[in-house]
Order: structure tokens, then sequence, then C-alpha cells
């Protein structure tokens, strides 16, 4: 068998009726109005199946049609059906096994590995300190587990030994996708204008683009950090490490090196959040993407990446609209190098038409006096002159605010809609923890340990709004000049 991904089961679904199946591409396209969600276990798939599908839909159709046309696709719950015959005529593009052209994969690949390495939360080699172990040579993936393995290459691949090389974003930044009740609206609502669309990488295999040229925007979506090419499969079958389905046969081993360099500063992902941040001793400003903190490390920002995500969300304005909630769907992979640390999932909603249209807006200002008030609050509960330097108060702060930010960042839509009532329960949030951390750090029953311990209960954020910065005045020139 071919496994050719037009029909084959592989996108995990959830109906609207809350069935799950696996299927094919051709029926997520055609049926996009009937399924609710794409619903793989792990969120990198999530993101991996959307931007494909997206990906897909702009190959096929190309630029989306106008508001009013879109409109009434909307309404009919359905794509046309004849947008996709291109599929049809380029079957071979999505074949998985076989002699011929395969999808993602590259016959020229050589270095054997084991088909596991194409999943991040499986270990391999000598990493046998896991909850779930895998013993290379013996465990294997089924072919759907091998289909998102290969999707995932394009947003999510590491620097690594030997020569192992990061995908065009360079370190896996955070995504935002804005998403809908169906698969239809969420594939419409990211459908948007592009000036040079070019081919996507299962149809036109090429060498990467120099970084300096512009990149076309399908190159983009499906370029690959990995060459693969997948070995046939072998019995006895077994349980696929990937989801655990029985199957006769498993694919256990393949071709797996690096594509080389694919990092690109000219391309312009539509999924991530970019700031301008200054270089250390220069004065000129580099372009920079929003990436997951590595929770594991010392001194990390227990306020990223939510503050300053939501934030550069919230002050860019283009998730905003006028008359309806957005929903986004954001995804962070942490990595530390080589390492695969942490991958998580959030869902936020901002209301409609928030004033959030520049930097500057009451709410990106909501958002920063919330991170700055977060920073000062060991300082604030630290004694004057004190012998350890507060490094008992820093830590106990730093024990609380992660359980805080959990809380307040999802109610974003709350804090945004109704700022005035939501910011100060926000900072509401820290009082049982304070009240249990002030017992802590002053205990007794002198009148000044009590008065110590009511202060450390009491420093709460102070979300009051700051008063508008008064106007620069220039200063009057000396020898009454004008």
């Amino acid at each position: 068998m071919n496994y050719n991904l037009l029909d084959y089961g592989f996108i995990p679904v959830i109906w609207s009726d809350g069935r799950p199946e696996r299927i094919g591409i051709k029926t997520a396209l055609a049926e996009a109005g009937r399924i609710r969600q794409i619903a793989a276990s792990n969120p990198m798939d999530n993101v991996a199946l959307l931007r494909f599908l997206l990906a897909v839909l702009y190959w096929c159709k190309g630029l989306p049609p106008n508001q009013g046309e879109l409109d009434k696709i909307l309404a009919a719950g359905q794509f046309p059906s004849d947008w996709f015959a291109k599929l049809d005529q380029h079957q071979d593009c999505f074949n998985l096994l076989g002699d011929g052209k395969r999808f993602y994969q590259d016959k020229a690949a050589r270095r054997p590995r084991t088909t596991t390495e194409l999943l991040q939360e499986i270990p391999t080699g000598n990493n046998f300190r896991h909850f779930r172990h895998s013993s290379d040579g013996d465990e294997g993936l089924c072919p759907a587990c091998c289909a998102l393995g290969l999707l995932r290459m394009t947003l999510f691949s590491v620097s690594g030994l030997p020569n192992l090389k990061s995908g065009i974003n360079g370190t896996p930044p955070i995504y935002v996708l804005p998403i809908g009740p169906s698969l239809l609206r969420t594939l419409s609502l990211n459908w948007i204008p592009y000036e040079n669309l070019g081919d996507p990488t299962w149809a036109q295999l090429s060498d990467p683009q120099p970084n300096g040229d512009p990149v076309p925007f399908l190159r983009g979506l499906t370029t690959l950090a990995r060459r693969v090419w997948l070995h046939e499969p072998t019995c006895p079958g077994g349980v696929c490490m990937g989801c655990g389905d029985k199957q006769s046969e498993l694919l256990r081993t393949c071709e797996f090196q690096t594509a080389g360099i694919q990092h690109n500063e000219l391309w312009n992902d539509p999924h991530v959040i970019y700031i301008r941040k200054a270089k250390k001793g220069d004065n000129k400003q580099v372009r920079k993407a929003l990436t997951s903190p590595d929770l594991t490390k010392r001194f990390f920002r227990l306020d990223k990446p939510w503050s300053l995500l939501l934030s550069e969300i919230v002050s860019s304005g283009k998730h905003n609209s006028d008359s309806e909630s957005t929903r986004l769907l954001l995804v962070g992979f942490a990595t530390d190098k080589a390492k695969n640390v942490d991958v998580w999932e959030r869902v936020c909603e901002l209301p409609p038409n928030p004033a959030a249209k520049q930097a500057d807006s009451p709410a990106a200002a909501r958002i920063a006096t919330w991170d700055k008030e977060g920073k000062r609050l060991s300082r604030r509960i630290t004694p004057k002159g004190s012998n350890t330097g507060g490094s008992e108060y820093i830590a106990t702060i730093a024990a609380i605010r992660p359980h805080v930010e959990a809380t307040v960042s999802s109610a974003i839509a709350n804090l945004l809609a109704r700022p005035e009532q939501s910011w100060p329960n926000a900072a509401g949030e820290y009082g049982p923890m304070m009240s249990a951390a002030a017992k802590s750090l002053s205990p007794g029953f002198t009148t000044r340990v009590l008065q110590r311990r009511n202060q450390i209960a009491n420093a709460l954020p102070d979300m009051a709004p700051r008063p508008a910065a008064k106007p620069h005045k220039p200063k009057a020139k000396k020898g009454g000049e004008k």
C-alpha cells in the first residue's frame, strides 16, 4: 500500500456531532463545515495540520474570493467541490510509501534512524529515564503517525547533532491562529491575500532559499528542516508508539538527516508574533519572533509568554474584529538547544473591537502595568537593610506567580472588555497566597511581627489606572531668546 494521504485517514478530527474520526485530506476539505476542529493529542500536530490544510487550500484555489462570495460559502457550509480538482491531478504528491514520488520525502536522504525520531515526545537512543520507554528498532509508528511527524518538521524542528538545523523560523516560535466554530470557519479566518504564493514543498522539493531573498508564501509554509525517506513497514506488528493503535505492520526505520540551513530573516510567518529588539551594544533594532521560555532554567520570566505575547497581540490590532469575538489558538514549544522541554496550548478570546489598536492603547497599557507590578512584588515585601538581599522574598514570589498568571491569563476576554472591574479582581488572586506566605515569612505574635505579616499579606499589584503623562514643555532658552 502507498497510503495516499488524500484518502488515507491520518487527520484526527471531531465532527459537529461529537464523533471522533481519522480522515484524509479530501474529506477534511470537502466536509470542513461539518468538522468542529482538528483534534490531535499533541498541540504541535493541531497547528501543523491546520497550516497544512490552509496551504492545500491556497495551492488549489489561490487567493481568497471577495467577502460576499466567502459569506455565501460559509452560509452553504462547504467549499465548492470543483476547487480541489488539482488534488486528483497530483495524487502522486501525497503517497506516503511506494517507489515513486512521496509526500515530504527525499530519496537522497542518507542517515539510518528510527521512525520514532519523527515525534519529539518519544524517547530514542539511550534516553531511558522516561515514563514511557521506547526501544529503538523494536518499537515503531503507524503510517498516520509518520505523516503527522513529517508535517511537524516545517514548524518545530530544532538544532542538534550531527549538523541538524532548525526550520525556516529558527528556534520554534509561539504560533497564534484565529479559530472558529468549524474547520471551514477556521480556514477562512486564516485565508488572506498574499502577493507571491509560489509552490509548496510537496509539489516541488528544492534547495534552501538563500537568506536575504524573499520567500514565496507557500514555500515558507511548507519548508522542510529534515530530509526523510521512510523504509517499508515490517512484521511483526504491534502497538504504535505514537497513538497506541494496534497494527499488523509498523514502520520502524527511516533515513533522517538535515535539510541544511533554512532560517530566513525575510520570511514573514502569518502565525508568528514579531517584536523589535535592540542589539546589545548597538543602536540598531532586530526583528525577533516571540518564543516559549524554558521554565527549567533559573531566573526565567514567570509572566512569559502570556503578558508580552498578549500585549503584542492586542496592540497590533490584526486579530481584532469589529463585530464578533475572536478566539485564538496559541501553541508554544519550549526548547533548550536540542532538548525538547515542553509544549503547551492555550485558547484565548478577544472581545469585539477592543480599544487596542496601538501600542499605547489602554488595554496594552494595563497588561504592561500588570507585568511591572508583578516584578515589583518581591521588592515591596523585602524589608529595608535585609541581610540576605531579599533572596527568600524573591523565591516566595517566584513560587506564587505561576499559579496566579495561569488563572489571570485564562480570563483575558474579561480583562480587555471590562478593565475597570476585572484588573482589580486579577490583583486579588494574589491575596490568599500572599496571606499564606506572610505566615511563613513572619512567624510569631509580637506587635512588630503582626504588622510585618499584614504588610506582606496586603502587598498586591496596584492596577489602578495611571494618570496621563503631562505633555513635555521645552525649557526656556537663556538670555530671553525665543
